[in-house]
């Protein structure tokens, strides 16, 4: 018997009229896999834009297909998978590479060559469709701001409410309202967003989406006025709706009678200044200076390592993963290095470099003499060449769908056409991202060579002396990356390896310093 798992999607709540609501989407793939004698181990369910690849759900279905957890996928149509085209590539070429199988209710997935081509043109069709419905919905939404109404009603919602999409109006659920209550009532009692989502899972009460709670969501719902009964509607400069309370009203339009508030004004303020008071200690703590700061991580886990000070007087650095999150266990079990030691480590081999500041710069000379060896014509030509042709490739799309609607060429000529499209267009992606790589890369070597001269000039011989700016610029510069654990350092950067003692003739074109290190 196969395993299956069914994978529904809509993206809005109010589709049961469509005949694709997640129930009936649900229904009819749990009939289908009956009727084939599927076992239905995984049905996924969810309120998504079909337009992107990032959804929780769909993202458990993936890793299940990675795992070779399953033997088919089974959806409603094709269009529940994805509404890209390019994005029903991607999801196609997974299935195929672990030998699951896609089938859909209401139509027939075609493996074949032509198949394809139709799956693609219905996919291509899919998303012109779903840029319309995107195009009118923002209108409509602009509509009700000019009326006074708050112009939502589809996706998951506010927690604590649910939507009357007649009256335009949110309406409190008990439930959650104790849920919002308990949250701001612990947040007032000092207790950290951490343990609030972390007590929530625990006592298996969910999201608004159905999944976990996480730290940031809590903070979200802490800092939302609407809990208070000011409902704004708006976004500038990129903000973001928890900072509406700072926002000047100008910016926003306040929308009254859309949210009954279930806080007490009082409760609420009482957070924010919590909220603040924290925010201003974790600056204050942030002063303590850690040179790797951003550029070193666990070489057990790949985890960041992170700065901490213990007793007031000592200075460690230790892994991200060796603490639970709200979410997950530790995941690593990494002992904490002593940070004045591995900034020593780190700094005392790039002085080693740097002390020779003659043979660094003619190294860095070389790889921009190579970097820069392209022949014909200029690299910026080249990247806005390619920008052109990679935006002319969708009208392209468009001119073939077109000759095939009006029967002007045959199915094996468009499809032929489209393949070499297909080709065509990754190809020019990858040279694409080459050159732009290249670009960034020369553009830090240039910057490397030109402040590497005033360093070398401004500091000569006496590395030592070098500030705590200058050193943090200087790992800036010469893209210094750490791996560390507490019996090896590994350092990494864009200067040549022989400027250094410590290369051995095997190693890469660039800094490899291992070093032993202590707890």
């Amino acid at each position: 018997m196969k395993t299956a798992a069914i994978y529904c999607r809509v993206s809005t709540d109010n589709q049961e009229a469509e005949g694709t609501s997640l129930q009936t989407q649900l229904e009819a793939c749990r009939d289908y896999c009956h009727d084939k004698g599927y076992d239905v181990a995984y049905p996924f369910s969810e309120t998504y834009s079909g337009l992107t690849l990032e959804r929780p759900r769909l993202n458990e279905l993936r890793e299940l297909i990675r795992n070779e957890q399953i033997d088919v996928v089974v959806v409603y149509c094709l269009d529940r998978l994805s509404r890209d085209p390019t994005h029903g590539v991607i999801l196609t070429q997974e299935l195929q590479k672990h030998n699951v199988t896609l089938e859909a209710v209401t139509e027939t997935v075609d493996s074949s060559e032509l198949g394809k081509l139709i799956t693609y043109i219905r996919g291509f069709a899919s998303k012109l469709e779903a840029e319309k419905i995107r195009e009118r919905t923002m209108r409509g939404k602009a509509q009700y701001v000019k009326m006074g109404k708050l112009p939502i009603g589809t996706g998951t919602g506010l927690y604590g409410y649910k939507w009357d999409n007649k009256n335009k109006k949110r309406i409190p659920l008990e439930f959650e309202i104790k849920v919002v209550e308990k949250a701001f009532l612990m947040r007032s009692n000092l207790d950290k967003t951490f343990k609030i989502a972390r007590t929530l899972n625990e006592q298996g009460i969910r999201a608004k989406t159905g999944g976990k709670w996480h730290p940031r969501t809590i903070h979200r719902m802490l800092t939302n006025p609407a809990y208070i009964g000011m409902t704004f509607y708006g976004r500038t400069r990129g903000s973001r709706k928890t900072k509406l309370v700072e926002q000047p009203e100008s910016e926003w339009i306040l929308l009254p009678d859309t949210t009954p508030p279930i806080i007490s004004r009082e409760l609420f303020d009482r957070v924010q200044e919590i909220i603040r008071q924290d925010s201003e200690l974790h600056r204050a703590k942030a002063k303590q200076e850690y040179l790797l700061r951003g550029h070193v991580v666990c070489g057990y886990c790949g985890s960041p390592l992170v700065g901490s000070y213990m007793n007031h007087r000592f200075r460690y650095y230790h892994c991200r993963g060796t603490y639970p999150t709200a979410t997950r266990q530790r995941i690593c079990n990494a002992r904490y290095i002593r940070a004045d030691y591995l900034e020593d480590v780190t700094w005392q081999n790039i002085r080693n470099v740097l002390s020779k500041p003659e043979i660094v710069l003619a190294g860095i000379s070389e790889q921009l003499e190579a970097e820069r060896n392209m022949p014909g014509t200029s690299l910026d030509n080249e990247i806005q060449k390619l920008k052109r042709r990679l935006k002319g490739y969708e009208a392209q799309e468009k001119r073939l769908i077109q000759l095939l609607r009006y029967e002007e060429v045959t199915q094996d000529a468009v499809l032929d056409e489209i393949n070499q499209l297909k080709k065509d267009r990754e190809f020019d992606k990858q040279q694409f991202e080459n050159y732009i790589f290249t670009k960034e890369r020369i553009a830090s070597l240039e910057n490397a060579e030109l402040k590497l001269k005033d360093y070398c000039q401004q500091l000569g011989r006496n590395l030592d002396n070098a500030t705590f700016e200058d050193k943090s610029e200087i790992l800036e510069m010469l893209a210094i990356k750490v791996t560390a654990t507490p019996e090896q350092v590994e350092i990494q950067g864009i200067i040549p390896l022989d400027t250094t003692s410590t290369s051995t003739p095997d190693s890469s074109p660039y800094l490899l310093t291992t070093g032993q290190t202590s707890a």
